[in-house]
């Protein structure tokens, strides 16, 4: 039987280990990785590209030797995930978007680089500075759509009942035949790190019964 590889997209001014307990509710025993964005490693210079950002999420299943996956996204990560999805549909079982935003709003981007760019080095604990700056550029600049009416793999929409953009988004995606959305308590666009737990098993449920149990 083949297990879908799980696999864990971060957003901009993250890394890896933003999932960590996420990732630390769910049985290890469940095949799963959470790589970087391709382009947003701290050690690449050659900036992002949502192609490479895909291209790079299905070298990952072929070097894992995963013929399907289950993307789960935050942000950034979810736009990767839906346009991985898109290209190969028959690869991607499932996809969880959290707090992913359709469209990219670009006033808002805007005014979240002029805050990171004014915002003192000592506040970035754990990613640096310049690692968000660029992270956000390359946000800024790349081609963000997807074209949700092309959508054919069962996607779960994730946001906090009180984020006014996750919320529309949200309603957006659900508005497909393909999606279904549910909304989260508090304010908090950041569900990886305000409730883990609960997003751990909302993965489970629409995923696959793979979540650790006492």
């Amino acid at each position: 039987m083949d297990t879908p590889l799980l696999v864990f997209l971060h957003g901009p001014g993250q890394s890896p280990p933003a999932w960590q307990d996420v990732v630390g509710a769910i049985n290890p025993d469940q095949p799963m990785v959470a790589p970087w964005l391709k382009g947003l490693k701290p050690t690449e210079h050659h900036g992002f590209s949502m192609d490479n950002a895909v291209g790079a999420v299905v070298d990952l299943m072929e070097a894992r030797g995963a013929e399907h996956a289950d993307l789960v996204g935050y942000s950034l990560g979810g736009l990767v995930a839906l346009r991985t999805a898109l290209q190969y549909p028959k690869k991607i079982k499932h996809i969880v978007l959290i707090s992913t935003p359709m469209v990219p709003a670009q006033a808002v981007l805007s005014r979240q680089l002029w805050v990171a760019r004014l915002t003192p080095s000592m506040f970035f604990k754990d990613i640096s500075k310049e690692h968000v700056v660029a992270a956000l550029e390359a946000l800024a600049e790349s081609d963000m759509w997807v074209d949700l009416s092309q959508l054919s793999t069962p996607t779960l929409v994730l946001a906090a009942d009180g984020d006014p953009m996750g919320r529309a988004s949200a309603e957006q995606a659900a508005s497909h035949k393909c999606a279904m959305k549910r909304l989260l308590p508090g304010t908090d666009a950041n569900l990886l790190s305000t409730q883990p737990a609960l997003l751990a098993q909302l993965i489970s449920d629409f995923c696959g019964d793979f979540l650790e149990t006492e």
